[in-house]
């Protein structure tokens, strides 16, 4: 059998060179698209908390609120001021000291949650008479620094990595300023953190 002519072979070969690119164009325009669409905001990235990073012992700085953490410490018990008697649980309590002032009008810091390395959120503690002492209830006065306590149950061996975050607002918190601080804990810390008791610190102005 005798070979296609030259002309025709030509044809084939522009053929096949045609449906090999078209066949990478529609990879590079899928490709494309796919990255395109990874890198979109979606509508739940867009009303996210707006988070402002700190660090433990440095004032975190929002446009609504200052809050600086000073210590954290972690007890199968909890004192309450002013309550008896001793709060118990299955958990941990973690209790973080800090000190807060408003820098614009008088706020509540109403939601309050450490997120663990693994993506857990645990919430602030609700323990009958807490919100009356907690920093949670407490009333901030602009340029005006209060110290307390925040409690959250969790376990504790869940604190190496933890990130704890504050807001002012605990619904219809889209965009809002969000306080998000690493408490720097180490697993070969947390028997140094842990008390018989952990000690809730009322909060107060000064």
């Amino acid at each position: 059998m005798s070979a296609p002519p030259p002309l025709e072979q030509a044809a084939r070969h522009d053929s096949t060179r045609r449906k090999v690119l078209n066949v990478a164009l529609v990879i590079v325009v899928l490709v494309a698209i796919v990255g395109l669409y990874r890198l979109t905001p979606t509508q739940q990235d867009i009303q996210q908390p707006v988070e402002v990073n700190g660090i433990v012992g440095k004032p975190v700085k929002t446009p609504r609120f200052e809050l600086t953490v000073r210590s954290v410490q972690v007890g199968k018990k909890l004192r309450i001021p002013r309550s008896a008697p001793d709060r118990d649980t299955l958990s941990d309590f973690v209790v973080i000291d800090a000190t807060v002032k408003a820098t614009r009008e008088p706020i509540h810091l109403s939601k309050v949650s450490i997120k663990a390395a693994d993506g857990t959120v645990y919430l602030g503690a609700n323990r009958a008479g807490l919100d009356r002492v907690d920093l949670t209830g407490f009333e901030f006065a602009p340029d005006i620094p209060a110290q307390g306590s925040f409690v959250v149950e969790m376990p504790a061996d869940q604190l190496p990595g933890a990130v704890l975050r504050v807001m002012e607002k605990a619904i219809f918190s889209d965009l809002e300023p969000q306080a998000t601080i690493p408490l720097g804990v180490e697993k070969d810390q947390l028997d140094g953190l842990r008390k018989d008791v952990a000690i809730l610190n009322a909060a107060d102005a000064s």
